[in-house]
């Protein structure tokens, strides 16, 4: 095992202890729910999302908010990601790391603890369930690459104890703070108006990673997002999972993301991938790698709207990419496709309120095949129909889109419509209801739905 001292030599660059640390650019509103979480008692914080998406900036922003009321040597933050470490990845490490900090840096006081990618150490929730059990002097922060630690580790072993903030890459209003960019009134809107529609089409060509939206140089964005990508399949899904047949992992992502916008199938996924590897492939086993996908955040798929469980379960669901900008470099033909990728778009920011439980987001089609993109519910009540149409100059499109949107607004007897577009922007009535049209740049910059 591991001794103290070697512990305490590995921790300290990363600890604001004896030097500054790079924090990045603040992302205030995270930074603002995680102040706010750290005042209740006895629970523990989970700060969960896709790997390079700002988490270890954000609690280390945190931790440079809270030398207003702590000394430096109060806080702890260790990487479980550290190669140090990665022989002695076990409960008894966390028992060495407390111990070293405890023995050397702050022995008695008051401590705020960060466990970054904390899904590395196997069983680590019954650690922080006895140490919230033995009110223990800390407030315990742990951050994970796995959606999975919404559903089994958290809601197992620490029910009731953990309060959740899930982080997603840079939305539209970060982008452009990232930029250099604030929007404070609605004249800094109009005023700059033309930066910001050339900056969308950068933020859907490159997406909204801090790092990639803060380099510059083009190829190396894109080299970095294929990093990315790299890292999520290989280390999140492939080393996670233990899945031995690699290739199969990385082409089912690959086929995945290439289906974004779009309605997928395991069955129809499954024989995409027979004639591509020319070998049987078990649906479970497709069943499962989707799962695995998703649970890394690299995709998220919506189910139809149906008030019969059995419908949602047995329709295919439509599937979306967490930033366009991994689409665009795993699938490059796909960059001209602006239409799905507004959606893409669209369905980022609708999933973030969703996984913040501010409603729940579905698709709709009929039997005669009229679809609406999103179908925004609360509780028992469809509040939103939204269409994402690009280009509603073509008339034939958009009178498809309205009438969709029509047959939707009866069966759900929703007025709240609206359309999303270029740069279209109006209020127009349709077979007597009021439709929004609305630029997408707008929308993203807007509060809510």
């Amino acid at each position: 095992m591991i001794n103290k001292e070697e512990i305490i030599k590995a921790v300290a660059p990363f600890n604001l202890w004896d030097k500054e640390q790079e924090t990045g650019i603040d992302r205030g509103a995270y930074i603002e729910r995680v102040e706010k979480f750290s005042t209740v008692k006895g629970n523990a914080i989970a700060i969960i999302g896709v790997r390079r998406g700002g988490k270890t900036f954000i609690v280390k922003q945190f931790l440079k908010h809270s030398l207003k009321n702590v000394d430096k040597e109060q806080t702890l933050y260790v990487n479980f990601e550290e190669p140090k470490f990665e022989p002695y990845l076990n409960l008894t490490l966390l028992d060495e790391i407390y111990d070293a900090y405890r023995t050397y840096i702050n022995k008695e006081k008051f401590a705020y603890l960060i466990f970054d990618e904390i899904q590395n150490i196997p069983r680590w929730e019954k650690w922080v369930r006895i140490m919230l059990e033995k009110q223990e002097n800390v407030e315990i922060i742990v951050t994970g690459s796995n959606s999975k630690l919404l559903v089994s580790e958290l809601s197992t072993i620490l029910t009731g104890r953990t309060l959740k903030i899930i982080i997603f890459p840079l939305n539209f209003n970060e982008f452009l703070l990232f930029n250099n960019i604030q929007i404070k009134k609605k004249y800094n809107l109009m005023a700059k108006k033309i930066l910001i529609k050339r900056l969308l089409i950068e933020y859907i060509n490159y997406g909204g990673f801090p790092k990639i939206v803060l380099e510059k140089n083009e190829y190396l964005k894109i080299e970095l997002i294929k990093d990315i990508f790299e890292g999520i399949i290989y280390r999140d899904v492939i080393s996670r999972h233990k899945i031995a047949n690699a290739s199969l992992v990385r082409i089912m992502a690959e086929l995945a993301i290439s289906n974004f916008s779009s309605l997928l199938s395991a069955n129809k996924l499954r024989n995409s991938l027979i004639p591509i590897l020319q070998t049987k492939i078990s649906p479970n086993i497709v069943v499962e790698l989707l799962n695995y996908l998703e649970e890394s955040f690299l995709i998220f798929h919506l189910p139809i709207f149906s008030y019969k469980v059995k419908e949602q379960k047995q329709y295919p669901k439509k599937i979306y990419c967490l930033d366009t900008g991994i689409i665009n470099t795993v699938n490059p033909r796909f960059t001209k496709d602006i239409g799905r990728l507004y959606e893409n778009v669209v369905a980022i920011k609708l999933k973030k309120l969703e996984m913040d439980r501010k409603c729940n987001i579905f698709y709709w089609k009929n039997p005669l095949h009229e679809e609406v993109d999103f179908v925004i519910k609360n509780g028992m009540k469809v509040n939103a129909l939204i269409q994402v149409c690009y280009n509603v100059s073509e008339q034939n499109t958009k009178e498809r889109e309205l009438k969709a949107l029509m047959k939707a607004s009866e069966e759900f007897k929703c007025n709240n419509l609206l359309v999303i577009t270029e740069d279209y922007e109006t209020e127009e009535k349709f077979k007597g209801k009021k439709i929004k049209f609305i630029p997408l740049w707008k929308w993203l910059l807007e509060n809510g739905i």
